[in-house]
């Protein structure tokens, strides 16, 4: 007996090891170490919440954000009453561009911290991202009674009431920036990201462009800018801007993936390719840098390396109709017929599904027709 009790608090203490060494090594930003360590503790406890909620805080870090999700919910029914754990599946949403589901999460946190500001703000935003306007307006306009200087609940005022159609009131908030002694190039950069989203191009492109003349080194504007030109196919400012924004913010994975698609379509795919693995390297479970790698591999006759990207890509985007047709020619191209019609076939599921999803939107009352398509056996090719 007298020996079990030993035996039971050296595995607490071990446990707890793991705990301890696995947060050190977090806060160092040895994350590979820290999802090891805590993965094991996990391995031993596994209805942990606590070793469950410190794997989960990792992999979002790593930017693992469906893992992290799932992790965090298996804290919460280990216990329930852990409610930072709330705050945190929100914020793991809310990354991962899942803004409606965000919003639970985040009204949870609050029902036990009624006044915190972030998860007040971040709720507010997951509504006007979700569409939900109206909602978002009104907690939005209770931070700005509580904040009225705070320029980032100030900014998705304005951008919440733009999109929901008052662009009067938006610009009228925005106008009050140039009251709280901001930097004037991140006024402008401010103003030119909401141009952005609202899709108001122009307006965002003379934004922008005078946040550059204003601080020639604000990445942000110079990678946003590049997006802009991107979407125009002039190619050559795109890529001047996007090796502008690197030489400032090299670790930016999305401005590493624009270059390196922009470079391979312009006759430089060695020195794209280095840019595409790089985006893959600086933000795990990025399936768009894996698809055009994949695709300049069968360009080049290889399909087995392509294989190996595209169906990492099809299970961290499953639901992503162009990585599903190219890995249906890249099983084509390998010679696994089977797998090639199988690919395809799932490709035409997923744009039948979209094609009816955007014919409701237009018409709710008129009748599908896509039942009906036809579809060219040998469209991958």
């Amino acid at each position: 007996m007298r020996y079990a009790v030993f035996l039971f608090l050296g595995v607490l203490a071990h446990g707890q090891d793991l705990l301890t060494a696995g947060r050190e090594a977090l806060e160092r930003g040895e994350y590979a170490q820290a999802e090891r360590l805590f993965r094991e503790q996990v391995a031993k406890t596994p209805q942990s919440a606590e070793a469950l909620s410190n794997l989960g805080t990792v992999l979002a870090r790593e930017q693992k954000f469906d893992e992290a999700i799932k992790t965090y919910e298996r804290a919460l029914r280990a216990d329930p009453k852990l409610t930072g754990v709330y705050f945190n599946l929100g914020v793991a949403y809310f990354k991962a561009v899942r803004y409606q589901a965000a919003v639970t999460p985040f009204a949870m946190f609050l029902k036990s911290q009624p006044k915190d500001p972030r998860a007040r703000q971040l709720l507010a935003v997951s509504f006007v991202e979700s569409a939900q306007y109206q909602r978002g307006i009104v907690l939005l306009e209770q931070l700005s009674q509580e904040q009225p200087n705070d320029p980032s609940v100030l900014f998705a005022l304005a951008g919440a009431h733009i999109r929901a159609g008052d662009e009067l009131r938006g610009k009228q908030l925005l106008k009050q920036l140039d009251t709280l002694n901001l930097p004037p190039a991140s006024v402008h950069l401010l103003q030119g990201m909401l141009y952005y989203r609202g899709q108001q191009y122009d307006d965002s492109e003379r934004e922008l462009q005078e946040a550059v003349r204003l601080d020639p080194r604000s990445a942000p504007a110079l990678a946003a800018l590049g997006r802009l030109r991107l979407r125009v196919n002039d190619d050559p400012a795109a890529i001047d801007f996007f090796k502008r924004a690197l030489a400032i913010q090299p670790q930016d994975a999305e401005s590493n993936y624009q270059l390196g698609v922009l470079l391979g379509r312009n006759g430089q795919e060695a020195r794209g390719r280095q840019y595409l693995i790089r985006a893959m390297e600086q933000r795990a479970n990025y399936p768009d840098p894996m698809y055009f790698l994949a695709k300049m591999d069968l360009n080049e006759n290889h399909p087995a390396q392509a294989l190996k990207l595209l169906e990492r890509a099809a299970q961290i985007a499953p639901d992503t109709e162009s990585i599903r047709f190219l890995l249906a020619r890249a099983y084509k191209q390998a010679g696994k017929d089977d797998l090639a019609k199988a690919q395809l076939a799932e490709f035409r599921r997923l744009q039948q599904k979209r094609l009816q999803r955007d014919r409701k939107a237009m018409d709710p009352d008129r009748p599908d027709p896509t039942q009906s398509m036809s579809t060219d056996k040998n469209e991958w090719r």
